[in-house]
């Protein structure tokens, strides 16, 4: 099953396991009669697995890792723990998370071999799902749910314990007015919370003038500007254009579309363009004087913050998990900046 799912050819599939074509079609046959139901439908350039053949591949798939990781496990047992771990995961964990993560790997199990791959929560719970990825740290996606994912919600703890509000600063006005009636120059601070594990941020070149002068930008102003965004589908494409349609608003016109962030610095760098950035990923490029925050009005703030559906640890179970994905499993929940339960439960 796992042959023909891959291949979509018994000649192919036939190759590949080192047996006749004729001894493949026999047991196919042998299997659709045990199930009572047609597997695969034939057609003149292969095979196409029907909905029941879809599920027993994805089985047989499982069945062959769970297999592969006994024998792992045998090896970790008799020459120490090592092995190959690929673990998914969107792009606030790339901040801190994974950082923290691979340096425990070095120090406790330095011959484990780690790859890490960057994509939306949807593309890597498809890699999950095929076997290509061992762990992923993404949000659980409703077309996801009947494969019975083991899913571990990570929220991150609080930037501040005791907010510290700064004094109000009122604009001249003449004698005669009353103080009373004055509006502060700034509007209340917004401080992230527990439950808002990924503030979202509008950020562009540490010197751009948009940061330099101050302002409190309006929807309108952001409007008017030059973005670089994320693809259609991600969480801050989703929440930046879902700002604008709130307020019966149409989109800006000018919008550049790119993923890859070494394009997405390199294009702030050299123009004026904006873009949205997780909080944790801005402050990691500020640190170093690439990026800064651009100022926008609070109640923009917390349309950009409301409270998203928290990322987390996604896996098939445990007990496939080979003994190397198991630790670096146990390394990630140990991440010293989220907790595995919600410090304020949701209204």
């Amino acid at each position: 099953m796992a042959a023909l799912g891959e291949t979509c050819n018994l000649n192919h599939a036939a190759e590949g396991l080192g047996i006749s074509q004729p001894a493949v079609s026999k047991l196919l046959k042998e299997l659709e009669e045990g199930v009572g139901v047609s597997l695969f439908e034939r057609h003149a350039r292969g095979v196409t697995p029907t909905v029941y053949g879809e599920t027993l591949i994805r089985y047989s798939v499982d069945l062959l890792i769970t297999m592969d990781n006994a024998f792992d496990e045998v090896n970790a047992i008799r020459q120490g723990l090592s092995g190959h771990v690929r673990i998914g995961t969107v792009l606030t964990p790339c901040a801190d998370l994974i950082p923290e993560t691979i340096d425990r790997i070095r120090a406790s199990h330095p011959d484990l071999e780690v790859t890490i791959r960057t994509d939306s929560s949807e593309d890597l719970l498809s890699a999950l799902r095929d076997g290509a990825l061992d762990i992923v740290i993404a949000r659980q996606q409703q077309a996801y749910t009947h494969l019975n994912f083991h899913y571990e919600p990570m929220y991150r703890k609080p930037l501040f314990h005791q907010p510290q509000y700064p004094k109000p600063v009122y604009p001249e006005r003449p004698a005669s007015d009353s103080l009373f009636f004055a509006d502060a120059v700034y509007p209340d601070p917004v401080y992230p919370e527990p439950m808002f594990p990924e503030p979202v941020l509008v950020c562009a070149r540490h010197a751009h003038p948009l940061i330099t002068a101050g302002k409190r930008l309006t929807l309108a102003d952001l409007l008017t500007k030059e973005w670089v965004l994320p693809p259609s589908g991600s969480v801050m494409r989703a929440e930046f254009e879902g700002m604008f349609r709130r307020n019966g608003m149409c989109l800006p016109n000018h919008i550049i579309t790119a993923e890859n962030l070494l394009i997405v610095t390199n294009l702030l760098e050299k123009n004026s363009m904006l873009t949205l950035l997780p909080e944790a990923v801005m402050g990691h490029y500020n640190k170093y004087g690439m990026m800064g925050q651009v100022p926008v009005e609070a109640r923009l703030q917390r349309e950009l913050g409301h409270s998203l559906e928290p990322y987390g640890l996604i896996h098939k179970g445990e007990n496939i998990l080979s003994p190397a994905s198991r630790a670096v499993l146990e390394l990630l929940r140990k991440a010293k900046n989220y907790n595995h339960q919600p410090l304020i439960q949701p209204v």
